[in-house]
């Protein structure tokens, strides 16, 4: 009884116990099943758009037509569309863009004014710092300036007489003869040389090709000369007594305008002496003719006068034979054989006689100067020449 009673007693204790535990066993159950997900975290608020400036978005535009313009090789084209580019925002790199156009188009000094414009806006754009590429940009403007240079029309000038100073502008270019290169176009030049009136002149020089001009500059003062040529070389051009030359001589000897003796002399020839009347700037050029003084013998006359005597001999010696076969009766064996020997030395010895004459009249005719002591080149006949410094427009006299 009492162990019923107990265990009745702690039967309902355990009752009481869960019935108290019971409702907040239940709740925890619940609350996980029906607890929602945890919130996202909120998405932070995008920026406003920035506002895009119109000029450049106008200056990308002309640039992305400029560069498919480029791409399809119409660098005229690319070149105007950059250049809008750049008045619409003035960027660096289009200047450069610009340059490479120029150089396409074969217009290297244009090409270099950009290149140069590029460094300079890069530097005021950036607070006087230089562009990266600077140092590569220099060789490209050095490699486009002489590639311009060599582009030019070639000029030549030159002047009569020359040594003339070429100035340009107030500049001195050089000296003549003068080769250069410049812009086409007129161009202004003068030449200065002592002792000559300056020489004004327009030079016009074409888009394409070589001009040369040749321009004579008058002297102020009072100015002549005198030129020789001689058939033989080695004599003396003696004028108003003392030695100027030695011929062969093709230079001209300047002397006062007026009366002047002229004389050539070489040891075995004869003196020739000639007067030459010097007008003002002009040239007098005498041709002449030295005779030898002793006839000089050549391999013709060695060789003409024994055939002239052997030539006589054979002669003789058909004429003794004529003789002696007149002394035979005829169509006798002796007779036949003396007129055979009379024909061959009458036909020999006249033969002989015959060139022998021919050669040492030929050498008669040569004067007996030796092939090694006359002038090479043109031989001119004896005369006298009058025409200005320089050889042009020589009218004789």
């Amino acid at each position: 009884m009492t162990s019923l009673a107990c265990t009745s007693r702690r039967t309902a204790a355990v009752a009481a116990c869960l019935w108290l535990a019971a409702p907040f066993i239940a709740t925890g159950v619940l609350a996980d099943d029906a607890a929602p997900p945890p919130p996202p975290p909120a998405a932070e608020a995008a920026p406003p758009p920035v506002p895009v400036d119109p000029a450049v978005a106008e200056a990308d535009r002309l640039s992305d037509e400029a560069k498919l313009a480029y791409k399809d090789k119409k660098y005229g084209q690319a070149f105007a569309l950059f250049e809008k580019a750049f008045a619409v925002q003035p960027r660096p790199a289009f200047l450069y863009n610009m340059a490479k156009c120029k150089e396409k188009l074969a217009e290297y000094a244009e090409a270099v004014q950009q290149l140069e414009r590029y460094l300079e806006t890069y530097r005021q754009q950036n607070s006087g710092l230089e562009s990266p590429d600077r140092a590569d940009t220099l060789r490209q403007i050095d490699d486009l300036k002489r590639r311009a240079y060599e582009a030019l029309p070639e000029v030549s000038i030159q002047s009569m007489p020359p040594g003339a100073q070429v100035l340009a502008g107030g500049v001195t270019l050089g000296s003549t003869p003068f080769v250069t290169r410049m812009q086409p176009g007129r161009h202004k030049i003068v030449l200065k040389l002592p002792k000559h009136s300056d020489l004004d002149a327009d030079l016009d020089v074409p888009l394409t090709g070589r001009v040369a001009v040749v321009l004579s500059m008058k002297s102020i003062v009072k100015r002549g000369g005198i030129s020789v040529w001689c058939n033989v070389k080695g004599a003396q051009v003696v004028v108003d007594g003392k030695v100027a030359a030695v011929t062969p001589f093709a230079g001209v000897l300047d002397v006062e305008p007026g009366p002047h003796q002229v004389t050539l002399a070489r040891l075995g020839y004869r003196t020739s002496g000639h007067q030459a009347q010097v007008p003002d700037d002009r040239v007098v050029k005498l041709f002449v003719h030295l005779k030898r003084t002793e006839r000089v013998a050549s391999f013709r006359s060695y060789l003409g006068w024994p055939l002239i005597v052997l030539g006589a001999l054979a002669v003789g010696g058909g004429g003794a034979a004529s003789w002696t076969a007149n002394q035979e009766y005829r169509g006798t064996p002796t007779f036949q054989k003396f007129e055979n020997l009379q024909n061959l030395g009458y036909r020999a010895g006249g033969g002989a006689v015959g060139l022998g004459l021919v050669l040492v009249v030929w050498d008669a005719l040569q004067q007996g100067i030796p092939p090694e002591e006359l002038t090479e080149g043109a031989v001119h006949p004896p005369g006298e020449q009058v025409g200005p410094f320089g050889g042009l427009e020589v009218k004789p006299k």
